[in-house]
């Protein structure tokens, strides 16, 4: 979801920024926005999110995961597929 997001506002930023069209901005306009916000919506409604807090945390990490992956490549997103089995399987529980 973030990375989504994060792909969306890059392209939108840098599509000012360079005052130059962009696919990727046309996408994250029409596409991964609105989804998003549908996702995001359902999450709280379905309570698979609790609070902005926790939104505002996967946010981070989700800009955090986008960055590193520009910066290491594929590798990254592995990490962060098993980083977040761990986190559901041990500490969700335990933090809420």
């Amino acid at each position: 979801m973030t990375t989504q997001l994060v792909n969306a506002f890059f392209h939108i930023f840098f599509s000012f920024y360079y005052n130059d069209f962009s696919p990727g901005t046309i996408t994250g306009i029409i596409l991964y926005l609105p989804i998003n916000i549908l996702i995001i919506s359902a999450a709280f409604k379905e309570s698979f999110l609790k609070s902005y807090t926790e939104l505002a945390m996967i946010g981070l990490f989700g800009i955090a995961t986008f960055s590193l992956f520009e910066l290491f490549g594929p590798i990254v997103i592995g990490l962060s597929i098993i980083v977040s089995f761990l986190y559901y399987t041990f500490f969700k529980n335990k933090l809420v």
